[in-house]
């Protein structure tokens, strides 16, 4: 296996790793889209094990997020769907990708991401997707005085974002704890600073108004394996359920993970949840024609 660093060039530079397989030759490309307030290394042993089974696979880190340059914590609408066409992009424009069998695998918010992107005429040539804990509208999930508290906050930073150019930043109320079930998992995401302590507050307008999973699920046909966490206290099974009804297409499957929480691919059953991600890439990247 080869493990390259990229830097993606762009409004931001994206960063990103690259991984090969060790033996010469043409492979699918299965691009990670993590979650909101997260990083690439969310991820886990993901990206090796694909690679080991034969994808070329990059997981990249979102403007302001990890190691990418821009506001820390802050994604717009048209920034989310930039950042995601730029990245695949930069995998397929790599001659040890093969164009014609590529697939996209986003968590939480990185689904909206990945349904955007398949909503647009730059997937005509993908293959399939896997989405892990998509929630229908992120708003959802927050409580009334969480919702009102953001309001006015977002209220009154924006005139003050429009004379400094700067971001007011807001404690992210999401804590590790809240995303794993493991005890070992909740203290390996503190050790290595999965998630961002702070966000900005001007991800209101995206998050807040316009973010709606329903809405681009409704247009995608693309072959999708949509995966939910049982025990999941961030994204109620229900709003993924309601995503997964959404897609229109004939070829989609539905796995509701037990006994893990949001984070899937951290918790107590992520050997589980890598080997069906592996299992429904593997049925649709073979090396024949896209029907």
């Amino acid at each position: 296996m080869h493990v390259e660093d990229l830097k993606i060039p762009g409004r931001t530079t994206l960063a990103g790793k690259l991984y090969l397989p060790a033996e010469q030759g043409n492979f699918p490309g299965v691009l990670l889209c993590h979650g909101f307030a997260s990083c690439k290394e969310e991820f886990m042993a993901l990206p090796h094990n694909l690679c080991r089974e034969g994808f070329a696979v990059l997981s990249f880190d979102y403007s302001g997020h990890g190691e990418s340059t821009g506001h820390r914590g802050y994604v717009s609408e048209n920034g989310h769907l930039d950042d995601t066409l730029r990245a695949y992009q930069a995998l397929i424009d790599r001659p040890e990708v093969d164009v014609n069998r590529t697939a996209l695998v986003g968590h939480s918010l990185g689904t909206a991401a990945v349904l955007r992107f398949l909503a647009t005429s730059a997937a005509k040539l993908v293959r399939c997707g896997v989405l892990l804990a998509p929630m229908h509208q992120i708003r959802q999930s927050l409580k009334p005085f969480e919702k009102n508290t953001y309001t006015a906050l977002a209220t009154l930073a924006r005139p003050l974002k429009k004379m400094t150019g700067k971001h007011m930043y807001i404690p992210y109320r999401v804590k590790p704890k809240d995303i794993y079930e493991s005890k070992e998992a909740i203290q390996r995401a503190v050790t290595h600073k999965l998630l961002l302590n702070q966000i900005s507050v001007h991800n209101y307008t995206y998050l807040m108004e316009r973010q709606d999973n329903v809405l681009y699920a409704e247009k995608v046909h693309t072959p999708l394996l949509v995966m939910a966490a049982e025990k999941d206290r961030l994204i109620p099974v229900a709003q993924a359920e309601t995503v997964y009804q959404a897609l229109p297409a004939k070829d989609k499957a539905w796995e509701l993970v037990r006994d893990s929480g949001h984070s899937l691919l951290g918790d107590r059953q992520a050997k589980a949840v890598t080997a069906r991600i592996s299992e429904w890439l593997q049925a649709h990247t073979q090396n024949t024609a896209k029907v």
